[in-house]
């Protein structure tokens, strides 16, 4: 695996490094040209001022303290992967992995494991958990995401080191149903730092942020040399990092709907359908949520293939006859969706 980094090490704002997965993405054939086709990995981290991200289907309002986060000057920035919010740090790194490989559970899967096994090799009791977890002690350190482009995946996460804790609970505001699924009171229950994991431990050798970043890229890059990315490279990475700047990307998508159905589901995560009704007929429909998403298109399919459906599962499964939305929404099979629209409870 290669580990790439920027010929100067000056800090850039979060979107840049989000910009700067997709370039390498985009690009890993010609930046890792003697790496057999399907092998070719790179990796590297990062760290930013305190920063709210928010995933790509989620409503910025319902996420975020807005008032709070003004007022203190956190920055906010929307992703083009799906995911839940979160809110980083200089206490918190930021893991960026790349490969060739569009299999994203296979990929996914091998991230994780690899993060986790970095962790239990200096003694913190590290396990995968959920769908995009890595928890020590049963309190989670990282969470992740993946954006799956058309030859390459990209998963990035977080590393929870040192970060603060009561910033981040102040600054993002999730749901009462994601904080009950994880059977905690509160988002601070639910979460824990690395250095205070190792403390805990008796073990002082990574409980300096610089040595640890050390170890965990020699976990990911040993014995690989790295790749430096050159200017004009650079100006390439500030014409992507430009999408995310877009006011109307930032806001993400608003109408108007006549009926809500909002839960989550069990491997997909927090959903909110709002569908547009004209009488007791769908008119449009729209998904919004934490869930993953594996290619575009879900709202155009659902849109047109619901207009003029009713609200019913007999309605719903004929208009939805020979779609799979588990091809578009990771785990959300056809028939879970007809179950959670029509389940008692809406």
């Amino acid at each position: 695996m290669k580990h790439i980094r920027l010929s100067e090490d000056k800090q850039q704002r979060l979107v840049f490094y989000l910009a700067m997965e997709e370039y390498v993405a985009a690009h890993i054939a010609d930046l890792l040209p003697d790496t057999e086709p399907g092998k070719r990995e790179a990796f590297f981290m990062w760290q930013v001022p305190p920063t709210v991200i928010f995933g790509r289907n989620q409503v910025m309002e319902a996420e975020v303290n807005l008032p709070y986060c003004r007022e203190k000057g956190i920055h906010l920035y929307r992703r083009k992967s799906g995911g839940g919010c979160v809110y980083s740090d200089m206490g918190n790194i930021m893991l960026s992995y790349i490969s060739d490989s569009t299999d994203v559970a296979f990929t996914f899967d091998k991230f994780l494991q690899r993060l986790a096994l970095a962790l239990r090799r200096i003694g913190l009791d590290a396990e995968r958990s959920g769908r995009n977890d890595v928890l020590v002690g049963g309190r989670k350190v990282s969470g992740n995401a993946f954006f799956l482009q058309p030859a390459s995946s990209i998963v990035h996460g977080t590393l929870l080191f040192d970060s603060d804790f009561d910033e981040l609970t102040r600054a993002i505001t999730p749901s009462d149903a994601k904080i009950k699924s994880k059977g905690v009171e509160s988002v601070r229950q639910h979460v824990t730092n690395v250095r205070e994991e190792l403390l805990a431990i008796g073990d002082t050798k990574y409980t300096e942020i610089g040595r640890f970043k050390e170890y965990i890229l020699s976990s990911f890059c040993a014995g690989d040399a790295e790749i430096v990315l050159s200017g004009p490279q650079v100006d390439e990475i500030r014409k992507i990092e430009a999408t995310y700047l877009d006011p109307d990307f930032l806001a993400g998508r608003h109408h108007s709907f006549s009926l809500e159905r909002k839960g989550k589901i069990e491997g997909v995560g927090e959903l909110a359908v709002e569908l547009q009704m004209e009488g007791d007929r769908i008119e449009n429909c729209i998904l919004k949520g934490d869930y993953f998403t594996l290619k575009d298109g879900v709202d155009k399919i659902l849109s047109e293939r619901l207009k003029g459906a009713g609200n019913t599962a007999e309605g719903l499964g004929k208009a939805l006859e020979g779609i799979e939305l588990a091809d578009y929404v990771m785990g959300l099979k056809t028939g879970i969706f007809i179950g959670f629209m029509t389940s008692s409870g809406k």
